[in-house]
């Protein structure tokens, strides 16, 4: 599941809104993501990825509750991540195991 951000308003349409601040009206990222690919004692690559808020959350949040498809942040940002590393390669992702 990836963070919605989107919402609709009275008038029937859709916005995504943000904080701005200063006098240039810097954007203040509602969320931060992260990709990360790491290689196991057996050599094998495990991907996760995750969506965070851009607020204080609770110390005992387990960092599972944020983990999203890597495809969902790639699709948001318009950015492909370790796309040198064939997807077949990686033997989990988000602790789930890929078929081969």
């Amino acid at each position: 599941r990836s963070p919605d951000l989107r919402r609709k308003e009275a008038d029937g349409k859709t916005y995504v809104k943000y904080q701005v601040i200063g006098a240039s009206n810097v954007a203040v990222p509602t969320h931060f993501f992260k990709v990360v690919v790491g290689e196991t004692d057996r050599k094998e690559l495990e991907m996760e990825a995750y969506v965070m808020p851009n607020q204080v959350i609770q110390d005992k949040t387990p960092l599972t509750v944020f983990q999203v498809p890597p495809e969902s942040i790639e699709r948001a940002a318009g950015l492909l991540f370790f796309d040198r590393i064939s997807r077949d390669k990686i033997k989990k992702i988000n602790g789930r195991e890929m078929k081969s």
